[in-house]
């Protein structure tokens, strides 16, 4: 009877009566001891500024213990038992590439193990494994980590004990997921080392890949949205004349928002990693078109204020661009303009009294010309660097 005390009570002295749990469970020592390992991941943290991944999971192991093993008929047909793992030898499975190497992650918590009267033994301990990634922001916040958390004996050689996986090695029953990240275990497989140290023994390791994806709603709102924002001010900037205030004011803002934005995703940003990321390199880049159209907008002032006549090769330009009919829709903009450019273009002299006097001179009218030419030439340019940059820096997934 299994619940008869003395049964078990004897059982237990039968199993443990010169029981060593630091021996290796074998009658030779030749003969290996298989480990079968699953791992059941139940909570994942990622701490993304230190590239360090942390696993929360059960781990179940299975072996033989030659040790461990009785007939049920000769103790009230007891067919298992329960004991601590800390009483019996376990494989001592380590992680070796550890991320936190003050924790001891040799061997296994303590926890209760199934022994089965044929020597099975079965312990689920629950495990927390630290791990460093290899981090890649390149394509914040779309970013996708691999992380590997790579298991294996710390003392014993392959030809000692050897682990195995079971099936695929892992089920995602039960697994919470992360609000910050997309937890998933893409591999779990075996690989098998040897060094020129020790070319008899070999040194098994089994191997978990997981892909860490950042749930990127919240930063597509926070950044994204805001770079395509001052993307179309900056082009805005460059649309409106060069002679408004309103251009003048906009194009300061545009940069104090820029450098807003860049403060703002500095802090945001993890600081490592081998890749700088993409909106950073495009929100760096915008800043500098945002510099320049301001520097621009300036420039393109000044110049409207020049009253000195113009050189021969702004005249030739300014009379070749008013002379099809899509530059004078861009580059005239009023009536005085419109009249200063047929004086130009008809060569009609002062002696000719039926065209009504403009009220600004022909050089003030070939400088405007010629700064207008420039703000749609760079406008149009703006917007070909922008499509450039986002062709580049737009993540390919």
């Amino acid at each position: 009877n299994y619940d008869n005390p003395s049964s078990l009570t004897g059982l237990k002295r039968y199993l443990f009566c010169e029981y060593d749990r630091n021996v290796r469970p074998t009658v030779s020592h030749h003969i290996v001891n298989n480990v079968t390992i699953q791992l059941l991941p139940k909570i994942l943290e990622f701490d993304d500024w230190n590239s360090r991944m942390t696993l929360h999971s059960w781990m179940t192991l299975v072996w033989s213990d030659v040790h461990l093993s009785w007939e049920p008929s000769k103790f009230d047909g007891i067919n298992f038992i329960h004991m601590k793992s800390d009483e019996i030898w376990v494989p001592d499975i380590s992680v070796y590439n550890s991320g936190d190497m003050s924790m001891d992650q040799t061997g296994i918590p303590p926890t209760l193990c199934l022994i089965m009267s044929s020597g099975t033994v079965s312990c689920v301990p629950s495990m927390r494994h630290v791990a460093k990634c290899a981090t890649d922001f390149s394509s914040w916040p779309y970013d996708t980590h691999r992380c590997r958390i790579n298991l294996g004996s710390w003392v014993h050689t392959g030809e000692e004990v050897s682990f195995h996986l079971d099936r695929k090695g892992f089920q995602m029953e039960g697994f919470s997921n992360n609000s910050e990240w997309d937890f998933k275990v893409v591999n779990a497989y075996k690989v098998l080392k040897k060094y020129k140290c020790c070319p008899n023994d070999s040194y098994p390791m089994i191997t978990y890949e997981f892909d860490i994806r950042r749930h990127h709603g919240i930063m597509h709102t926070t950044y994204i949205t805001p770079a395509i924002a001052l993307m179309l001010l900056t082009l805005t900037v460059l649309w409106l004349d060069s002679r408004s205030t309103e251009r003048m004011a906009m194009a300061g803002m545009n940069l104090i928002c820029h450098m807003l934005c860049i403060f703002d995703l500095h802090w945001q940003l993890p600081h490592n990693g081998t890749n700088p990321p993409s909106i950073l390199l495009y929100y760096r880049n915008s800043l500098l078109l945002a510099v320049f159209a301001l520097m621009l907008t300036a420039l393109l002032r000044k110049m409207q204020e020049i009253n000195i006549e113009v050189p021969y090769w702004i005249s030739t330009t300014t009379s070749f661009v008013l002379s099809n009919r899509a530059g004078r829709f861009l580059i005239l903009a009023d009536d005085d303009s419109k009249l200063s450019t047929e004086r130009i273009l008809s060569g009609e002299t002062e002696d000719n009294s039926e065209l009504p006097k403009p009220r600004t001179s022909p050089k003030e009218s070939s400088w405007r010309h010629f700064a207008a030419i420039i703000e749609w030439l760079f406008f149009f340019l703006v917007i070909f660097i922008y499509v450039i940059i986002i062709i580049i820096l737009v993540p390919s997934s």
